[in-house]
């Protein structure tokens, strides 16, 4: 017999907080480049963070590889930025295709790289709301956009795997969506996560039961989207209740 509900979630700042690991490291990295030049970020309550964030997204707003870009530009461009460089003059420099990268920024990518490697921690509710909805055998499947060996990894590491059917490494949007859904063959899909464009918007367009879990972190491309129509969750467990009952 066909299930009648299937549930899909994002993975990285929807289950686990990446966004911790990576403000963590990205900070590590500020102070790095402070003492590096003798110069401070400003000073107030995020230690920074959000002006290393004005940097970093202006140069994934550029960059060819967007968010993924090698992080030795970031280490780049906040020396210049800390030494009293304009951001866009920074920005259109480091992301030049001749733009070589120094010794020194080389290290601190490694020390970055090499940090981003801890465990992030769950977010709220996704151990209960896992093993809630496993409990009622509703398929849960991961639809992320990284590697899908890591988030098999980090399932393990927080003892999920067992509660996770599938786990599907693909660039979301409305056709994956919709083929996502034609395969589960349910009356009721819902798919979960923290980013309003490629998680939820797409999803509901599809025909999904959308839920909008917002993290620490949203990218530059969805600043101006706006989330009033959307389902918002404060922890993963409130979508329990509507799942269970389909």
């Amino acid at each position: 017999m066909a299930n009648r509900a299937h549930l899909f979630t994002d993975a990285d700042n929807t289950l686990w907080d990446t966004d911790a690991v990576f403000a963590a490291a990205q900070l590590e990295m500020l102070r790095d480049m402070e003492r590096r030049t003798g110069h401070n970020a400003p000073d107030d309550e995020d230690r920074g963070l959000a002006f290393l964030r004005i940097i970093d997204q202006r140069i994934a707003a550029v960059h060819p590889d967007h968010l993924r870009y090698p992080p030795a530009l970031l280490a780049q461009g906040l020396a210049l930025v800390l030494a009293g460089k304009d951001i866009a003059e920074v920005v259109e420099h480091v992301t030049r295709p001749d733009t070589k990268i120094a010794g020194g920024f080389a290290q601190v990518q490694g020390q970055f790289l090499e940090s981003l490697k801890r465990i992030p921690p769950l977010r709220e509710g996704v151990r209960a709301g896992l093993k809630a909805v496993s409990a009622v055998h509703v398929p849960i499947t991961i639809v992320t956009e990284e590697r899908p060996e890591r988030c098999q990894s980090l399932l393990a590491e927080h003892g999920l795997d067992s509660l996770v059917t599938e786990v599907i490494s693909v660039r979301k949007s409305v056709e994956v969506y919709l083929e996502l859904k034609r395969k589960a063959g349910c009356e009721r899909c819902f798919m979960v996560g923290d980013q309003l464009d490629r998680d939820v918007q797409s999803a509901a367009v599809a025909g999904f039961l959308a839920f909008y879990f917002p993290g620490g972190f949203q990218p530059y491309w969805v600043t101006e989207m706006h989330a009033s129509s959307i389902r918002r969750i404060a922890r993963f467990d409130e979508i329990v209740a509507e799942v269970v009952a389909s």
